[in-house]
């Protein structure tokens, strides 16, 4: 139908609606059209994702009506194509429209006096001569060609993938990878979808269905076989699946009488052929995980290859000197930890919270230091915040592991090899949270040679990823490994320690006062009641930087991170008209907000918090300024809200690494999933 833009209903501002929110829109009609009573109307209310809000441009919509219960007939958008009117009111209102970054109505206007209603075709054909246009440079033109490009051809893959669950900026993703070949791999060869992080085979084959592709095709069953593994691996942290139960998963999954065990045979072994498959005895493997295991064990062969390092100096009286120097008194197996560690290529220090681990840290480097001056030496960490503790408590230069080795995500997901890591001694701090992939990736950089110390807590949470490669390495008896039991940084009598011994020793017998409360709810609302109020107390005493809400998942629940971050904003940073607001799909910011980094760059970590601290509104354009601390604040683009997360509250995970005053620990039988001692 040809349509209008009137007014709009949800969400409030044109930004959210351009940037992917879901959106109800009124559109004045401008033909003659029926709806689902078959009466006429001469004005409907669309909704739907990426709706063409800007007036005076004309669009020819798809879609059908639609009966709702609540809202009453309204029209569902599937696409349109704009009806641009050859006007200098209809191009410069269809350039305005946000979609192509670098043009807004001033830019818009200055085009359209340069080639009138040629403007379009200018566009499409010879865009280089927008050069000619005051303040159009030729940074500016690439930006502005491959935003026309892309939303252009962004346009149709996100109409198309929203129905099934796929977020705008998701599709988008998809549309880089794929490029103008796109919405046709969508339509005929959806399975490739996999190929992409967040697009699983449940999503693509809902895609495949509703294109009426075949069930048994060759193509999803090899999608499933892929996806049996992968699913092992994100949610039981395993590697591999022993043969009867990947193929009885896989059945599971394809769930097709018509897909016989031949057929599924067949599959495999084309995938193992094809080395995206590999079978090690009775356990299956995909290719990738095989490899990524395979390298690792193979490092650590060659480091343990190494003959034991004959230290230079003294270590009995290095050591007196250093806790000398450090007015401390290292115990026993503290000073063990640090000979282990330089007389060793590889060796590991394990123990929980409070045990040494940090002081074993600063003295080892003070010592290594004085004994070889001209030495490099490496700190890092798996998150931001680790790394920065780390910094922080031993006086040295550290980073995330990722930044260390050079490692940046495509659209894909996956990463580049990393770069050589030179260097003589390398500390690496949080060591189980590595999974597998991130272990490999780090261990394969590190010159064959050098010294390495991994130091962590085999009892904590296993890495998000696959593989429990703390736990691995520890339990292979091939490494040189000194176990941290005794806990100093609690006072004698704090229960936090006591009931942590105890959790790690399966018992349930825990002991509670003033510093361990628990308090039982009778269901998920009133636990977020709790939840808020015990937070805003403690933020009321402490102050917010000094407390932590900690939950297991981040969606599915009303005590999820998700929820509670919404709620404890309201709470904590309300709205206001002197706080500016920022909108990207469903994710909204507020200048204020406590904020949460999830990406690596030059100046950011991924897990670095901070603040919003300004939100500015340009012509074409918004700018998002938040302060981390340390002198680092970042200049955001409307695109890069995507990798930012509210951190009022955050997962278990995600915390790990951190240290806090005051610690609020949401657990719930909804988390059954979750509840074992390393949480």
């Amino acid at each position: 139908m040809l349509c209008t833009f009137k007014k709009l209903i949800y969400p409030k501002t044109i930004t959210a609606a351009q940037s992917g929110d879901f959106t109800i829109a009124v559109y004045d009609l401008n033909e003659k059209v029926l709806d689902a009573r078959n009466n006429q109307v001469h004005e409907a209310k669309v909704v739907g994702y990426y709706l063409p809000v800007v007036p005076n441009i004309r669009v020819d919509m798809q879609g059908e009506w639609q009966r709702n219960a609540k809202h009453g007939i309204q029209f569902a958008m599937s696409g349109y194509t704009e009806v641009v009117k050859p006007t200098r009111q209809g191009i410069e209102a269809y350039l305005s429209l946000g979609l192509v970054k670098g043009i807004g109505p001033k830019t818009a206007a200055r085009i359209y006096d340069a080639f009138g209603p040629d403007t379009l075709r200018v566009l499409d054909k010879n865009p280089e001569e927008l050069l000619t246009v005051k303040g159009i440079s030729k940074a500016k033109l690439k930006r502005i060609c491959d935003s026309y490009i892309e939303s252009r051809g962004a346009r149709d893959i996100v109409t198309l993938l929203t129905p099934f669950g796929v977020t705008p900026n998701r599709a988008v993703s998809i549309y880089k990878h794929f490029g103008a070949e796109a919405t046709d791999i969508v339509r005929r060869h959806p399975y490739m979808l996999c190929e992409m992080t967040g697009i699983g085979f449940l999503t693509a084959d809902n895609i495949a269905t509703s294109m009426g592709l075949n069930p048994t095709s060759s193509e999803r069953i090899a999608a499933g076989l892929l996806y049996t593994l992968q699913e092992a691996e994100s949610k039981g942290g395993h590697l591999c699946l022993p043969k009867h139960r990947f193929i009885q998963g896989c059945a599971e999954l394809l769930s097709t009488p018509e897909i016989s065990g031949a057929m599924v045979a067949k599959e495999a072994h084309r995938l193992l052929l094809e080395n995206k498959l590999e079978l090690y005895g009775d356990q299956v493997f995909r290719s990738v995980t095989a490899s990524a295991e395979k390298r690792l064990a193979m490092w650590v062969w060659e480091q343990l290859a190494f003959s034991s390092m004959p230290y230079k100096g003294n270590l009995e009286a290095d050591i007196n000197a250093e806790q000398k120097q450090m007015r401390v008194k290292l115990a026993p197996e503290q000073r063990q930890a640090i000979k282990t560690c330089l007389s060793s290529h590889i060796s590991i220090i394990t123990g929980g919270p409070g045990t040494g681990k940090t002081l074993i840290q600063r003295a080892l480097l003070g010592i290594y230091a004085k004994q070889y001056p001209d030495a490099t030496v490496v700190c890092c960490a798996p998150t931001g915040r680790a790394a920065r503790r780390m910094a922080q408590t031993t006086g040295y230069h550290a980073s995330t592991i990722h930044k260390a080795l050079g490692l940046m995500a495509g659209d894909d997901g996956a990463y580049n090899e990393p770069e050589p890591l030179e260097a003589d001694l390398v500390l690496v701090d949080e060591i189980s949270m590595l999974d597998i992939y991130l272990a490999r990736h780090l261990m394969n950089a590190v010159t064959r040679g050098s010294q390495i110390v991994l130091i962590g807590d085999a009892d904590q949470l296993p890495s998000v990823g696959p593989g429990a490669v703390l736990s691995e390495l520890i339990a292979s008896g091939m490494i040189p490994v000194v176990k941290l039991d005794r806990v100093y940084r609690q006072d004698a009598g704090s229960r936090i320690a006591i009931n942590a011994k105890l959790i790690r020793h399966n018992n349930v017998g825990l002991e509670y006062g003033e510093d361990f409360v628990l308090t039982e709810s009778a269901n998920l609302d009133n636990s977020a009641d709790l939840l808020e109020r015990f937070y805003l107390e403690e933020v009321a005493r402490l102050g917010i930087d000094n407390v932590a809400l900690l939950t297991p998942f981040r969606q599915k629940t009303a005590t999820g991170v998700n929820a509670m971050n919404e709620r404890l904003r309201e709470k904590v940073n309300p709205p206001s008209p002197l706080k500016p607001e920022a909108t990207l799909g469903r994710r909204m910011f507020r200048q204020g907000d406590k904020v949460m980094w999830t990406k690596n760059r030059d100046d950011i970590n991924n897990g670095d918090i901070g603040y919003i601290s300004g939100i500015n509104h340009h012509e074409d354009s918004i700018t998002v300024y938040v302060d981390f601390g340390d002198g680092r604040t970042a200049e955001l683009d409307l695109t890069e809200l995507s990798y930012l997360d509210l951190a009022y509250a955050t997962t278990v995970h995600k915390s790990q690494g951190s240290e806090y005053s005051s610690v609020i620990v949401n657990l719930q039988t909804a988390h059954y999933v979750m509840l074992k001692r390393p949480l």
